[in-house]
């Protein structure tokens, strides 16, 4: 399956907006690589959002995304993993696909525990580092999060920069977990907005 072109835009920004995530500094140690490594984790990913979820841009150029899913469509089939992508993930090599595998079941577990009831994931907010600073996040989360507000749906996400704790908090996110990764230095804060 082709993929379509602002998918590829998407990828290659989100690959920037993460590359200092100290979760993604894990999966892929090798500073060098580490952006063309992300961006089959983000094709994946997004591809996964644009056909089973929301994904929101900056209009025009892409700037920044926040990608969403809706809680039915977290668990993915084997048949949905070579839909959207996961094959190209192979070139990581074995270990950064592993670290990944392992860490999405870890925040899996957690998520599972914490939220029962239908809810919106905010899978990812990515933006340009050199566009940030500019209310771009805002703009990105704003007309989801008051439509979820209209629908009386909380939201979701996991983060593992300390400096997104604040930035979610703006929104109305609280905390509702924060622990290391097992078997890594890496923290892990699970965050819910509205009614859990």
């Amino acid at each position: 399956m082709p993929i379509p072109p602002e998918i590829n835009a998407i990828a290659r920004v989100l690959s920037r907006a993460f590359y200092q995530d100290p979760l993604f500094s894990y999966f892929f140690p090798d500073d060098q690589r580490r952006l063309a490594l992300s961006q089959h984790t983000f094709h994946f990913l997004t591809r996964h959002a644009h056909h089973r979820g929301e994904i929101c841009t900056t209009p025009g150029t892409v700037d920044g995304a926040a990608v969403w899913l809706p809680s039915r469509a977290l668990h993915r089939s084997v048949v949905d993993m070579m839909r959207f992508g996961a094959l190209p993930m192979l070139r990581q090599g074995p270990a950064a696909v592993k670290r990944q595998l392992d860490a999405g079941d870890a925040m899996q577990k957690v998520h599972d525990a914490l939220m029962q009831k239908p809810h919106a994931y905010l899978l990812l907010l990515g933006i340009d580092p050199q566009k940030q600073g500019r209310g771009l996040a805002t703009r990105l989360l704003q007309p989801t999060l008051e439509r979820l507000d209209r629908e009386g749906l909380p939201a979701y996400l996991d983060t593992h920069n300390p400096d997104n704790v604040s930035l979610y908090r703006r929104f109305g996110f609280e905390v509702v977990h924060e622990a290391l990764m097992p078997g890594t230095e890496v923290r892990h804060w699970a965050m819910v907005r509205g009614n859990c």
